[in-house]
């Protein structure tokens, strides 16, 4: 059953069905390009209506005390989701003129075709649905807290997802049509008809919109043409993801752990409330100053532990890419190296590609698996859902403060979220 605001004298419902948004497009532009302003007069509301904002009071059966959700009222309720939206060849503009070349985009494929989804869309739509006979996919993305997740479908459910009026701290909350609530930065469903149905992770790519079509020539990418009015070459939200900003659009579980700049990309495995986080720009600086006289590309790979078990991530400059790998092959533990620009274990001495693949040495041909559950966020939001996580910094480099420049608009990385990489055999590989 949907979830309802107890004290409202109308009883408005805040069931929403996907498909019903058109109606919210212009005010939707209105509340993005305000977003901030309206936020803070907004949490001036006592009253509870059918707009209300505050902690959520509605009964239902959570995992998670429904209490610790946020209702954002109008603020979220206008978010209009995407569902089939159309595709265009890369060159064919005005469709896809849109996207710059620096532009980060998720890439996966779908449908037996590569498909790049611009993050630009998603400051607007935070889901979008895909579906072809057999397949679906959900691919979301929160602004807020800069986070990723491309999921399967529930399982026997057949109603695509949308943005609901709740975050959790200050993270995407998705609802499907029985009124479940799917946090994106959590493990599964914890509240509504289909409290604890866990969402399956699917592998994507998350890189410069230059190097996804270095790759995949012939890519399909999302059109601007999606019914609504957005001008989606502007940044909605202003100075919100500058690095150091820690202002935040509604409540944080914890005060905000000040180890890093709270709006720095990581990139992290997580265990219960712990877990491993690499900050991006580390790895970047790591990978420069070991390499500035190589070459262009830069590589680096970083050994860890989240929970007790053996990762490893590896980064590529050229894509501005990391991504997590069980650090296990040929049936042993491995730790790695760089050396001579060069990953390599230390126990073997093997070569090891961005793809997570032995190149040469005694584990030639041998696999990495890549982790099921890595993930990326904003460091203010890995930190907030896992408060006791592990912070990873090269030996001679202090974890805290400033790590030196890292563009956001060059790229961030890849949650490395399971399956095997999409380009193992691409240019990127061989690094």
């Amino acid at each position: 059953m949907p979830i309802t605001c107890p004290c409202s004298s109308s009883g408005h419902s805040r069931e929403r069905r996907v498909g019903q948004s058109g109606q919210f497009a212009k005010l939707a532009g209105l509340r993005l390009a305000l977003l901030q302003l309206a936020t803070l007069w907004l949490a001036l509301l006592a009253a509870c209506s059918g707009d209300a904002t505050g902690p959520a009071r509605a009964s239902a059966t959570c995992t998670l005390p429904l209490a610790s959700f946020y209702d954002g009222g109008m603020d979220r309720s206008n978010v209009p989701a995407l569902t089939n939206p159309r595709l265009a060849k890369r060159l064919r503009a005005p469709d896809v003129g849109y996207v710059s070349y620096s532009d980060q985009v998720i890439g996966l494929e779908f449908g037996g075709q590569q498909i790049a989804i611009p993050l630009k869309l998603l400051w607007y739509h935070e889901v979008i649905n895909l579906s072809v006979p057999g397949e679906r996919l959900t691919v979301t993305y929160s602004p807020l807290t800069g986070s990723v997740g491309v999921f399967s479908p529930p399982p026997g459910g057949e109603d695509d997802l949308a943005v609901s009026n709740y975050v959790l701290n200050n993270s995407l909350v998705m609802e499907d049509g029985s009124g479940t609530l799917y946090p994106q930065l959590a493990q599964s469903a914890t509240c509504g008809p289909g409290d604890g149905t866990r969402l399956a992770r699917v592998p994507y790519e998350l890189m410069t919109f230059v190097s996804w079509i270095s790759i995949f020539k012939d890519t399909w990418v999302v059109s601007r043409v999606t019914g609504y009015d957005f001008l989606y070459t502007l940044y909605p939200y202003g100075s919100y993801r500058n690095r150091h900003n820690s202002f935040v659009n509604y409540p944080t579980a914890h005060p905000i752990d000040r180890r890093r700049p709270p709006k720095e990309w990581v990139l992290g495995v997580p265990a219960g409330t712990g877990g491993m986080a690499f900050p991006l720009s580390l790895l970047a600086r790591a990978a420069a100053e070991d390499q500035g006289g190589l070459g262009r590309i830069y590589v680096w790979a970083a050994s860890a532990f989240a929970g007790g078990e053996p990762i490893v991530a590896f980064w590529n400059s050229m894509a501005y890419n990391a991504r997590i790998y069980r650090a296990v092959a040929g049936g042993r533990t491995l730790t790695f190296e760089v050396v001579d620009g060069q990953r390599r274990d230390v126990e073997t001495g093997s070569v090891w590609n961005f793809a997570g693949e032995a190149v040469s040495g005694p584990l030639d041909g041998e696999q990495l698996p890549p982790h099921p559950d890595a993930r990326h966020a904003y460091w203010f939001a890995w930190a907030d859902f896992h408060p006791d996580t592990d912070l990873w910094s090269p030996p001679d480099m202090p974890a805290r403060g400033n790590a030196g420049s890292f563009s956001a608009a060059a790229g961030v990385g890849d949650p490395a979220a399971g399956g095997r990489p999409l380009v193992p055999d691409s240019v990127l590989a061989k690094r």
